[in-house]
């Protein structure tokens, strides 16, 4: 605005000073000086009108800058604030998305952690007191145990020597004999004898479960625990045991 009011003001001398010239005679002109100030004066009010123009179009501009500066800064801060809403969202529905898969895992985790497995310690008896594994020699344990309840043999049918049953309290242990050794092959249990993770006659299907897993296959009422050619089989009366089989 400054430089636009200096302008004016170099023009407005120069063309008063001119008028004045005129005015005064100096230079040859056949106007008369009433024509020449009159002259003059049109002049400075058509630069004055010139200038008020140049200076309402320059606000003009600079307003229209500044406004489409502002649109342009507002229109960028809206895109900001949807991009920072959509990743938002984004997270949100990713974390929602995820929450019923690790619920999902979690269950899966405390159910496994809540069963146990089988192992090769499973498949034996204990007699009072003493674990009897299947395919032990059970000459060495009868020597622990002492006089059986009750006792039996028949000579085998393949090699020399008798194939034998003893039984102590509940527990039923048949042996055959190959090479002089009595090899426990099938143990069965009706009392209140028990497997080393604690099964026995009375225990509920979640007991075995606890103690074995749920990776069992079911023949009619019997639950089949496998490993390898062994196998203890859990006779099951309703949701109960009512018999176990070791054999392999």
């Amino acid at each position: 605005m400054k430089r636009l009011n200096q302008r004016t003001t170099w023009m407005i001398v120069t063309v008063f000073a001119g008028s004045m010239a005129f005015m005064s005679g100096c230079g040859a002109s056949g106007q008369s000086a009433a024509d020449q100030s009159e002259s003059s004066i049109e002049v400075l009010e058509s630069t004055v009108d010139e200038t008020q123009n140049m200076q309402t179009e320059t606000e003009v501009e600079t307003k229209t800058q500044t406004t489409e500066e502002s649109e342009t800064q507002s229109e960028t801060e809206t895109e900001k604030e949807a991009e920072v809403k959509t990743e938002a969202q984004s997270e949100e529905k990713t974390e929602a998305e995820s929450k019923p898969q690790q619920q999902t895992q979690e269950v899966h985790e405390a159910v496994s952690a809540a069963e146990g497995s089988v192992s090769e310690s499973d498949f034996a008896v204990v007699v009072k007191g003493v674990t009897i594994p299947l395919k032990g020699d059970m000459s060495v344990y009868a020597a622990q145990l002492g006089e059986p309840d009750a006792f039996g043999s028949a000579k085998s049918c393949t090699e020399a020597g008798d194939d034998k049953v003893y039984t102590y309290g509940g527990a039923v242990i048949y042996t055959y004999i190959t090479n002089g050794v009595d090899v426990i092959s099938l143990i069965e249990i009706t009392g209140g004898e028990s497997l080393p993770a604690g099964i026995h006659i009375g225990s509920t299907k979640a007991d075995v479960i606890a103690a074995y897993g749920s990776s069992y296959t079911e023949e009619g009422t019997e639950l089949l625990y496998e490993m390898g050619n062994r196998t203890i089989g859990l006779q099951m009366s309703g949701d109960t045991v009512s018999f176990i089989e070791i054999y392999g």
